[in-house]
């Protein structure tokens, strides 16, 4: 008997496409807030951009990978010294300057940031 999707033998799940299901509600909202992060990055990028248009890319792109980088570094230091509004600061000023071409980078520090701000607002409670 025919399955209703022709002659091959095609089943459709609602999972088809979803490649990893979190395991905890914390880590799904993790990856939620790093997806709306990376939009409205990609999104208010996208605008700056277009506005500047008349502006030329040396001068108005502001991206520099090194200082990103050591900023970067610092932040992940400072983590590791447990001063976090410290590393904070460096990772926002790593994101800041980081080109936004570099997708996986951007979105590492928007999950270190969304972190560390988590335990900053733990550690002040």
């Amino acid at each position: 008997m025919a399955s209703g999707f022709g002659e091959g033998n095609l089943h459709w799940t609602v999972y088809d496409g979803v490649k990893i299901i979190a395991a905890t509600p914390e880590a799904l909202m993790a990856e939620i807030d790093s997806a709306i992060s990376n939009l409205e990055y990609s999104r208010a990028t996208a605008f700056l951009n277009s506005a500047s248009s008349a502006v030329t890319a040396s001068d108005s792109d502001g991206y520099d990978a090194r200082m990103a980088d050591e900023a970067y570094k610092a932040g992940c230091a400072a983590l590791a010294a447990g001063k976090l509004d410290e590393a904070l600061r460096s990772l926002n000023l790593s994101l800041s300057k980081c080109p936004p071409d570099k997708i996986s980078a951007v979105a590492k520090l928007n999950s270190l940031i969304s972190i560390t701000s988590k335990q900053l607002r733990k550690s002040a409670s």
